[in-house]
């Protein structure tokens, strides 16, 4: 199951794990003070909505070798959080991995900027590429800087329930990491002076997640609206970034049908030093993207380089940008999701134009944009909609605080529960 870690959180491991986090052998070693219970990406969620929040398919995730069967993931919406913006988190039981046998463990939670000045790699919120938990505990400062939080943000202990609340706030756009670990008695566990992350005693890493966070929101003025199915769509972007050029990613996908879908990631063989990307596969639900994917010449959006067709799972920023991309026909036909992505590399202000189809069926199309400063990393993000309908039809997009987010229901609590005895 360490495997997830590497599909869908921002601090890879690549060896393999056990089933809980009670017994040695049921963990694996990070170094020689820090193990991973194998579980640790299902547990700890955030639960903020910020300014830019899309809600994305179901996923799952099936390590053959550990007859793990469907577990869901419990990431039901892709957010863009706000700098200064508190950023509230959970750790609690969920399917795949009841956490009650930790009741009454003293808990830390590490806060870990990733990549202080990334290209491209801001815009990648299900896997942060060159992070690792090795990185961490290694003080790898190349790539993260490393913040402690302490028991008024919540990182206290884990109480009878097997749940804990914190929150965090960031002071700086960029993609963060939070680490959940649980001290062993008698041991000091983690500290942090100027970054650095040291470890005293043994610490269990049982929860991680990942957030990105935006330096401010970019301006997106519709050209038109509505438009004639086939028409294209023009979006103005104004951001608040000077004297560098930037990124931008344009997503327009028809409302409501994302939700309906999901996305099983399946890990066949052995988990050990030979694993390789061979024995990842992604099977989604719907049959193919109607739509149109256009992507500028050597533009890449975070690890991904997105001119290649690639299996990969519909989650993050990247796994939506990325399935739209290798995955759009113009004629597609069967359960499609109805959708278009443009990313192009400019100046920090432009006109970004996505195309639809003469196929596509009337109603409130979402758009989320981004910008990546090429220079420094900054992240600007905004999100919309606009309505297609033939012949011009009344002017009902609007943004999502007005019919254009996502549903009350969109963090997917459904997807959590108390499933202790499979965990155990």
């Amino acid at each position: 199951m360490a495997v997830a870690l590497v599909l869908a959180g921002p601090l890879s491991v690549t060896t393999t794990a056990g089933a809980t986090p009670v017994a040695e052998s049921q963990s694996i070693s990070v170094t020689e003070n820090v193990d991973v219970w194998e579980r640790s990406p299902l547990t700890l969620r955030t639960t903020s909505e910020g300014p830019t929040t899309i809600v994305a398919p179901r996923t799952f995730i099936n390590v053959e070798s550990a007859a793990t069967g469907d577990l869901p993931l419990n990431k039901r919406t892709v957010t863009i959080h706000e700098r200064n913006e508190s950023i509230n988190m959970s750790f609690e039981p969920r399917i795949g991995a009841g956490t009650r046998a930790l009741a009454g463990d003293e808990a830390q939670l590490l806060a870990v900027k990733l990549d202080e000045a990334p290209t491209t790699a801001g815009v990648n919120a299900s896997n942060i590429s060159g992070a690792s938990l090795e990185d961490v505990f290694a003080n790898n400062s190349d790539t993260t800087s490393s913040e402690l939080l302490d028991d008024a943000e919540g990182a206290d202990t884990i109480d009878e329930d097997g749940e804990l609340q914190a929150s965090y706030t960031p002071e700086s756009g960029g993609a963060y990491g939070f680490v959940l670990v649980t001290v062993d008695e008698g041991d000091d566990g983690l500290s942090v002076s100027d970054g650095n992350v040291s470890v005293k005693g043994n610490v269990t890493v049982v929860g991680v997640e990942q957030a990105v966070v935006q330096d401010n929101a970019s301006n997106v003025e519709r050209t038109q609206n509505p438009v004639n199915p086939g028409d294209n769509v023009t979006l103005a972007v104004d951001t608040e970034m000077e004297d560098e050029n930037a990124t931008h990613a344009v997503l327009l996908v028809r409302q409501g049908e994302l939700q309906r879908q999901s996305s099983t990631v399946t890990v066949s063989g052995e988990l050990n030093e030979s694993f390789s990307a061979d024995q990842v596969s992604v099977e989604n639900s719907f049959d193919a993207v109607s739509g149109v994917g256009t992507v500028g010449s050597n533009t890449r959006l975070g690890s991904f380089s997105l001119s290649e067709n690639q299996l990969i799972p519909a989650i993050g920023l990247p796994g939506l940008f990325g399935t739209v991309v290798s995955e759009a026909e113009s004629d597609a036909d069967g359960d499609v999701i109805h959708a278009s992505t443009t990313i192009i590399s400019g100046d920090a202000d432009a006109n970004v134009t996505v195309q639809t189809l003469d196929s596509w069926p009337n109603g409130a199309y979402q758009y989320v944009h981004v910008a990546v400063g090429n220079e420094t990393g900054t992240i600007n993000s905004d999100t919309g909609t606009v309505a297609v309908s033939p012949g011009g039809g009344p002017d009902n997009g609007g943004s999502p605080g007005n019919g254009g987010g996502p549903p009350a229901n969109g963090n997917g609590q459904n997807d959590t529960g108390d499933d202790e005895e499979d965990a155990e």
